[in-house]
């Protein structure tokens, strides 16, 4: 599979993980990625080479670690998944039931739209041996543009406001809704404000059209 292939196979899924549960997009993809080689060695459909450590679902694989300075090859036991978006899921899972991964700053990293840092997080609370794990994460985000997704997923999510296009299209919106402001149809005066100041969210304006329909058809809300 090439590499543009699975990311926009993996992708949606992604964007889903980091607006539920708050891990960058693109690093979910840039780990996938990196740890099975774009889907071609996912023994078990472990897409992120997560340790078994207990669990029931388990199989033995080799796998190559750095220890003391140089590469080895060793037999370990990893999880098995049904699917790669069970994958995906306990990815996002086992960083979050992890505190290692939350103190390290991975997380406050990924809210902040910060894919450098939250690369920087996971190799600093030990999530691979190798010394160059970050490096390389951020070279496959980069190569491949994948903060995109992150983008996406913030907007969807709320965390941003929307991205429109043309400045025109933010006067329009301010102006529509000041319009309906005056009607009496809307009643907080921040809504149109935020319009004109680019600060409107998409879970925001959602949320208000629902709103704003209902009223217009006799609800009272």
């Amino acid at each position: 599979m090439k590499p543009q292939e699975f990311f926009s196979l993996l992708g949606p899924a992604a964007a889903a993980e980091q607006i539920e549960h708050g891990v960058l997009a693109s690093i979910t993809l840039a780990q996938a990625a990196l740890e099975s080689g774009y889907g071609a060695y996912a023994e078990g459909n472990n897409l992120f080479g997560i340790k078994a450590k207990g669990s029931v679902n388990s199989a033995n694989q080799t796998t190559r670690e750095y220890i003391n300075g140089e590469w080895r090859q060793i037999v370990d036991s990893f999880r098995v998944y049904g699917s790669w978006a069970e994958s995906i899921r306990d990815h996002s899972e086992f960083l979050l039931k992890n505190p290692t991964y939350t103190r390290a700053g991975v997380f406050t990293r990924s809210r902040a739209l910060d894919y450098k840092g939250t690369a920087r997080a996971l190799q600093s609370a030990g999530y691979a041996t190798d010394p160059g794990y970050a490096n390389k994460l951020i070279s496959i985000i980069e190569k491949y543009k994948l903060q995109e997704w992150d983008l996406q997923a913030a907007e969807e999510g709320g965390w941003i406001p929307m991205r429109l296009q043309h400045e025109w299209q933010w006067k329009q919106l301010g102006d529509a809704l000041q319009g309906l402001l005056d009607q009496g149809v809307i009643t907080d005066p921040s809504w149109p404000k935020k319009a004109y100041g680019k600060q409107l969210t998409l879970t925001e304006l959602t949320w208000l059209n629902a709103v704003i329909l209902a009223r217009q058809s006799g609800v009272k809300v």
